[in-house]
C-alpha cells in the first residue's frame, strides 16, 4: 500500500457524524479530522492500524481485575469538559518530563491546537484521585454510539500500577453506563510495540480497519509484523556519484 495522509477541518460535527468518521478509520487531531496509513520516522514508513472494540464483548481479564484492585482506593470523576483545569495542566507537565517519546507539549495543543473558538467535539474529562492527589487524567470524545480516547497522562510515581490502562477501563465503564457500543483507542504501529498496550482489553474482541477494503476485521497478530517501507540513506559516496553523473550528462 502506498502511504497516505488526509486531514480535513469540519466546521461542525454532530454525534452521528463522529460515529461515521470513526467507523471509516478517521480520528481527531486537535480540532481537525485525519486518517493515515503509515507513521513516518527517520528511515522508513511504518504501517498504522486503527483499532476499535465492541464494549459489549469485553470479558474481564485477570489483568483488568489486577488494575482495578490497584486503584480500588481511588476516586474517579468523569464530567463534560468545560475548561482545562490548572490541576490537569500541572500533572501533564510532570508526565511530559518523565516520557522518552514525542507527545503533545500541552493539553491545549493536544485538544485545540491554536484554536480559541468552541470545540466541535463533545469531550469529557477523567480525573483519578488518590485521596486529594490527582494521579491520572484523560479526555475522550463521545458520539451517538461511540467514544474515542484522545489524551491520557499520569503521575510517573504511580506508573507501576498501570494508571493509563485504568483510564481506559474507566472510559469503558462510562460507555456501558451510557449505552455506547464502540470504543476507539487509536492505532497500533507495526514494528513499534510501544502502542500495543491498546490491545490489553483483549485481542479476541479488538478489530482493525483495513483501508484497502474499507472494512473492520478481527485483529490478528500478523498485522504487527508488516514490513516498513525503508527510505534509502544517501551516503557521501552516493552524493559524489550523483554529482559526477550530473556532470557527465552536462
Amino acid at each position: 500500500m502506498e502511504p497516505f495522509f488526509y486531514r480535513v477541518k469540519p466546521r461542525h460535527l454532530s454525534p452521528d457524524q463522529l460515529d461515521q468518521v470513526l467507523s471509516r478509520g478517521w480520528y481527531r487531531m486537535r480540532q481537525d479530522l485525519f486518517t493515515i496509513s503509515h507513521l513516518a520516522e527517520e528511515f522508513g514508513f511504518y504501517r498504522v492500524h486503527w483499532l476499535r472494540v465492541d464494549v459489549n464483548r469485553i470479558i474481564g481479564h485477570r489483568s483488568h481485575r489486577r488494575i482495578r484492585k490497584n486503584h480500588a482506593h481511588c476516586s474517579v470523576v468523569i464530567e463534560p469538559l468545560i475548561t482545562v483545569s490548572e490541576e490537569h495542566r500541572n500533572l501533564h507537565r510532570k508526565y511530559r518530563r518523565s516520557i522518552d517519546f514525542d507527545g503533545v507539549r500541552s493539553i491545549q495543543e493536544g485538544l485545540f491546537g491554536e484554536e480559541v473558538a468552541d470545540s466541535i467535539f463533545s469531550t469529557w474529562s477523567i480525573s483519578v484521585y488518590d485521596g486529594e492527589k490527582l494521579i491520572a487524567a484523560g479526555y475522550f470524545d463521545i458520539g451517538a454510539e461511540s467514544a474515542a480516547s484522545i489524551l491520557h497522562f499520569f503521575d510517573p510515581e504511580y506508573a507501576q500500577f498501570s494508571p493509563g490502562k485504568f483510564l481506559i477501563l474507566c472510559t469503558i465503564d462510562f460507555m456501558r453506563s451510557k449505552g455506547l457500543q464502540w470504543y476507539y483507542p487509536g492505532y497500533v504501529v507495526a514494528g513499534k510495540p510501544k502502542m500495543d498496550y491498546k490491545l490489553f482489553l483483549g485481542r479476541e474482541v479488538v478489530e482493525y480497519f483495513s483501508p484497502e477494503v474499507q472494512q473492520w476485521r478481527p485483529f490478528v497478530d500478523q498485522i504487527l509484523l508488516d514490513e516498513p517501507i525503508i527510505i534509502p540513506v544517501l551516503t557521501d559516496t552516493d552524493e559524489e556519484n550523483s554529482q559526477a553523473s550530473e556532470l557527465q550528462e552536462d
